[in-house]
């Protein structure tokens, strides 16, 4: 079995810019798991421990799907929280510009992970990069007034390739290896 999802990955030059956010973040305390910027992504679709005789079905949907798009071009223009700034337990930038067609996307993908027999996603899709996971709900009064008050730079981005990820989890933090990739707009990686 393997931990298997879906994404859309980030140019170098926006993991960059992400990076710089991450690190003023990290001075306001509290105890979070900051992402690594190399693995920030938009996860499509979480398939969990899925068994490897089905990467190449998986392979196969995402070849089919991410031909149907061009290259996704957005503007990550605001930080936020799930559940709420106030309970932050996921903090995370969000999008400006063509969240339609994330969605549009994201759903092509739920329909045709369902075909395969997985089973329907019950949270929906919501397009958003995840900075950090909260460790410990308290010594964040510094962190959620910074974040309330934040004006992020508009950072131009450019979402051109979906991905099928193996995820290893480790103390350090994940390990994401590509077992599939594909450029958008075309049938070759």
């Amino acid at each position: 079995m393997m931990r298997l999802f879906i994404a859309l990955p980030l140019p170098p030059e926006t993991e960059e810019a992400l990076a710089k956010i991450i690190f003023v973040l990290k001075q306001k305390g509290g105890r979070v798991k900051w992402v690594a910027p190399k693995n920030i992504h938009i996860t499509v679709r979480f398939l969990g421990d899925t068994d490897e005789n089905r990467v190449p079905d998986l392979s196969n949907l995402i070849d089919r799907v991410a031909a149907k798009y061009e290259p996704v071009h957005t503007t990550i223009d605001s930080l936020g929280a799930f559940p709420t700034l106030s309970r932050p337990r996921i903090i995370w930038a969000g999008l400006q510009d063509n969240v339609e067609t994330l969605e549009k996307l994201a759903r092509e993908v739920e329909l045709g992970v369902r075909e395969l027999r997985f089973p329907k996603e019950p949270k929906g899709f919501k397009p958003h990069l995840t900075l950090g996971r909260v460790r410990e709900p308290f010594g964040l009064e510094s962190l959620t007034s910074y974040l309330q008050a934040y004006k992020i730079d508009p950072i131009n981005t450019c979402f051109d390739r979906l991905i099928l990820f193996k995820s290893t989890l480790t103390p350090q933090g994940p390990i994401y290896d590509r077992l599939h990739e594909v450029m958008m707009g075309n049938n070759s990686k």
